[in-house]
């Protein structure tokens, strides 16, 4: 999605390995002491940098989330959907190579399964225990690729959670993000795009 993005801004439009230090009046403040002058600054990170560039911003609480990532010989699921499980045990769980087979070598499949918290070895075996029951198989054969745990992956949202809001924080600034929406790629990117439409109103463009 980045760079099906940057693919159609004018050339130079994006500058990499150029860290943001901070927010001036009408302008970005560099790592490197230079300021970047601008009419609208839109802050599009996640929860914890966007609290650093705007003090005093309301910021959920992160969850963290761990992704595991099984071998199997056979699909458990010749579709590619999304599971969830109603007990809670686990986020949701998916035979990635359903949706990309090149995610897997020809004769396996990759099933990556997401729960909440840190990885741990009794939350292995009861996430194991899961998978056999929500696909409806037998995974002791299944082996455990790899583990990957992403701090503040997701934001907390407990009711009542105003699903749209705002991206304006005032003097042509702007945040957007997950934790301006819903927890979730998509509530990224409507949310992003939201500021785009706020930008530009406020901007006078069309």
């Amino acid at each position: 999605v980045p760079r099906a993005l940057a693919a159609a801004l004018p050339e130079g439009t994006v500058r990499l390995g150029a860290p943001v230090s901070g927010l001036a009046h009408g302008a970005v403040l560099m790592s490197d002491g230079t300021e970047l002058p601008a009419r609208a600054v839109v802050v599009a990170t996640g929860a914890g940098a966007a609290a650093r560039m705007l003090p005093g911003l309301d910021m959920p609480a992160g969850r963290t989330v761990t992704t595991y990532y099984h071998v199997a010989q056979l699909s458990p699921l010749r579709q590619p959907v999304l599971l969830v499980d109603t007990r809670r045990r686990v986020l949701n769980t998916c035979v990635l190579s359903e949706v990309a087979p090149e995610y897997a070598p020809r004769g396996s499949a990759l099933v990556a399964t997401s729960v909440l918290g840190d990885d741990t070895e009794p939350g292995r075996s009861a996430v194991a225990a899961a998978l056999s029951e929500m696909y409806g198989t037998d995974t002791t054969g299944w082996d455990l690729l790899v583990a990957r745990t992403i701090e503040d992956a997701l934001p907390a949202m407990p009711p009542p959670w105003p699903l749209t809001r705002t991206c304006r924080t005032g003097n042509g600034r702007y945040v957007c993000g997950d934790h301006r929406g819903t927890g979730s790629v998509q509530g990224a990117l409507a949310s992003g795009a939201r500021a785009a439409r706020e930008v530009l109103e406020d901007l006078g463009g069309k």
